[in-house]
């Protein structure tokens, strides 16, 4: 190709840019950037759960689905689940997202969805005015297809997770499969700790 006609290509192709710079509208030039697979959460040191993190952590390299924490309230339940958190946000490992909501002692399932879905979309006004049914359709669509850790901190009562749209994965475990460890208390009789 011979200079005058990459010349004249390329104030063809200025002028081109110049018509959509006037003519073009500029509102928004790129979506959100996807949230992180793994936030990385604050925590100090600990002392005395080195054990239970090693037998927790082991479970998850095992393929197991839902490992229980139980017991009472100040004995490191939260501060371990920290732990494994951090040490997923600081390692490679197989799953698309890590998720992390508080379900407290008077639960409210609408908050959980929200704080589920602001891992896995973009928790706008359009989420905020769905119905609750309509969250959990999304976060089930989702989740269903994804490989994920759910962390449910401070539950005091029973807590159907498939309401808030958490795909049933009782359904999907083989033999083996389902695990409840570290028990930090003599609690077994709790509603919520799966057996």
């Amino acid at each position: 190709m011979s200079r005058y006609k990459l010349g004249k290509k390329v104030a063809t192709k200025l002028e081109e840019v110049a018509t959509l710079r006037r003519e073009g509208r500029f509102d928004v030039v790129a979506d959100r950037s996807p949230p992180t697979p793994v936030n990385l959460r604050p925590s100090g040191p600990t002392v005395g759960l080195e054990s239970k993190f090693e037998e927790v952590w082991g479970c998850l390299g095992e393929g197991v689905w839902i490992i229980g924490l139980y017991g009472l309230g100040g004995v490191g339940k939260t501060t371990l689940m920290t732990q494994i958190n951090n040490a997923l946000y600081k390692t490679t490992h197989d799953f698309d997202v890590v998720i992390w909501a508080v379900v407290s002692s008077d639960p409210d399932p609408r908050k959980v969805q929200d704080e589920i879905w602001k891992k896995i979309g973009f928790c706008d006004d359009i989420w905020k005015n769905k119905s609750q049914d309509d969250k959990a359709i999304e976060i089930f669509q989702i989740l269903n297809k994804k490989k994920f850790v759910l962390f449910l901190d401070d539950i005091w009562k029973w807590f159907d997770i498939l309401r808030v749209g958490v795909p049933d994965i009782c359904r999907k475990l083989e033999a083996g499969n389902l695990k409840v460890e570290a028990n930090f208390a003599a609690l077994r009789d709790q509603p919520f700790a799966a057996k």
